[in-house]
């Protein structure tokens, strides 16, 4: 994903007819219909194309960026094995005196990590009303999110910072990146207190009871301890202290004299209980959510990568129009002087490809001479729309020509340059969106006066505005 879009960023400078007579040849080759799939498979073509002019075998950014990633997760998995460790250390202590509070050990071991699960699944939906501060407080205490920011500071990387509470594809990444790092930090820590526990188990005598300053009936107690220990009771019954065991195992500060050795070894069967409870409810959910979100971040991968404007002008440029019977075909282009090939002489009947000329930015036979030119197909439908006609006469004209052509997978929308962005114009393709859905694209070409590029003040104008839609569909084209 990273190298993708560093590179095609990059290829900007190529002119465009190569890049689209180059990706065009690609996109006849390719079987892949799946959108991901198909850029990816474009992108290996794209290296093997390059693979004589390989610098020396340096890695790239996205490679360097992977290794971060699992240094970042290993050195949190380190770290939180040598936490879980020391704080198991000074939980389990016993100084054969008193035995270890179970409630003491159990609010240590699982109880705060608890609340610290719930702080992790507060940023998992982004920013919720109401909860934003708290959000914000759970994100800044977040180890994930420091290592994202070291990420970001020492490769330039730019993925882990941004917006992370925020909407769309990059908070999404940021976010299920945060919660597989914090797992990882979270189930060493639970590795190394189990580690220690079976080393105490295993060679010292541990005594293990409860106290508490309310009068509480040991009944009670052992009622929670039997709705803990009931997803493992039925077949681990020694892991599922009887009532028993729990009156036994109250003690008192005051208490003098030493322990029975028969109550002593009573007391050291509370281990098992003590286990299980750290593996069922500390660790297994750390591990569930590590399992998740990796499986999420995955996916927000392939979305980050998709919602690329310059991959959705790929997607664009790989798509093979169907050939009209009445048009000439396109000839076989090897992959070798596929950039030398320029755009066909007769333009191709493009499927799902509809022309828009706003306010009369241009005549429709010249848009239409532009797109031969420039992109070498012909539409499939022309609609001339403006600021003269009402927002219900638009919407009827849209379902209209979606009706007629069927499903329009691609919008090419002419309009003025040198006239800024009006609300109007933002409105209307906020209608565009809404009426064709969310998987067409809309390719605006702004014109200049002369019908070719505009200026690059009015570029950057027509960029930053354009930008504040948030549309990952949505892009500029320069009339060449």
């Amino acid at each position: 994903m990273v190298d993708v879009r560093r590179w095609l960023r990059d290829d900007r400078d190529t002119p465009f007819a190569e890049r689209l007579a180059r990706d065009r040849a690609i996109g006849r080759r390719l079987a892949e219909r799946d959108p991901l799939r198909r850029v990816l498979a474009w992108w290996r073509d794209v290296r093997r194309g390059e693979a004589g002019n390989a610098g020396g075998g340096q890695a790239t950014l996205g490679q360097r960026v992977a290794a971060a990633r699992r240094l970042a997760s290993g050195a949190l998995t380190v770290v939180g094995l040598l936490l879980g460790a020391g704080v198991a250390g000074v939980a389990f202590g016993y100084d054969g005196r008193y035995p270890v509070n179970l409630f003491t050990l159990l609010g240590v071991l699982v109880g705060l990590p608890f609340v610290m699960l719930v702080f992790t699944l507060l940023l998992i939906p982004g920013r919720m009303p109401g909860l934003g501060a708290l959000q914000a407080v759970a994100a800044g205490m977040n180890v994930g999110r420091w290592m994202g920011a070291w990420i970001d500071r020492f490769l330039g990387a730019d993925l882990f910072a941004p917006g992370m509470l925020g909407t769309g594809s990059a908070a999404a990444f940021s976010r299920w990146q945060l919660v597989v790092f914090s797992q990882c930090l979270a189930l060493g820590f639970f590795a190394g207190a189990v580690a220690v526990a079976l080393l105490r188990v295993t060679f010292t005598d541990l005594a293990f009871g409860w106290s508490t300053t309310l009068d509480m009936d040991p009944r009670t107690v052992h009622v929670w301890v039997a709705a803990l220990a009931a997803p493992w009771a039925p077949w681990l019954p020694e892991a599922a202290p009887d009532l028993a065991l729990v009156e036994a195992s109250r003690y008192f500060r005051l208490e003098e004299g030493r322990m029975a050795l028969e109550r002593v070894e009573q007391l050291g069967t509370w281990w098992p209980f003590v286990l299980m409870t750290v593996l069922v409810y500390g660790a297994l959910p750390r591990l569930v959510l590590l399992v998740v979100g990796l499986w999420r971040l995955r996916r927000a991968t392939a979305a980050l990568l998709l919602d690329d404007a310059e991959v959705t002008a790929l997607l664009d440029r790989l798509d093979t129009p169907v050939v009209d019977p009445g048009a000439g075909g396109e000839e076989d282009v090897s992959p070798d002087d596929a950039a030398e090939v320029p755009p066909p002489r007769e333009p191709l009947a493009a499927e799902g490809l509809l022309l828009m000329i706003w306010n009369g930015a241009v005549a429709a036979d010249a848009a239409r001479d532009w797109l031969a030119r420039h992109l070498g197909v012909a539409p499939a439908a022309v609609l001339e729309t403006g600021i003269l006609q009402s927002e219900a006469e638009r919407r009827t004209r849209l379902r209209d020509v979606g009706g007629q052509e069927g499903r329009i997978r691609r919008v090419v929308l002419v309009t003025k340059g040198w006239e800024p962005p009006l609300l109007e114009f933002v409105d209307f393709l906020a209608l565009v969106r809404e009426e064709l859905g969310a998987d067409c694209s809309i390719t605006v070409v702004p014109l200049d006066v002369s019908g070719t590029r505009i200026r690059p003040d009015d570029r950057s104008v027509w960029a930053h505005a354009l930008a504040r839609a948030r549309d990952p569909r949505l892009y500029v084209m320069e009339a060449a």
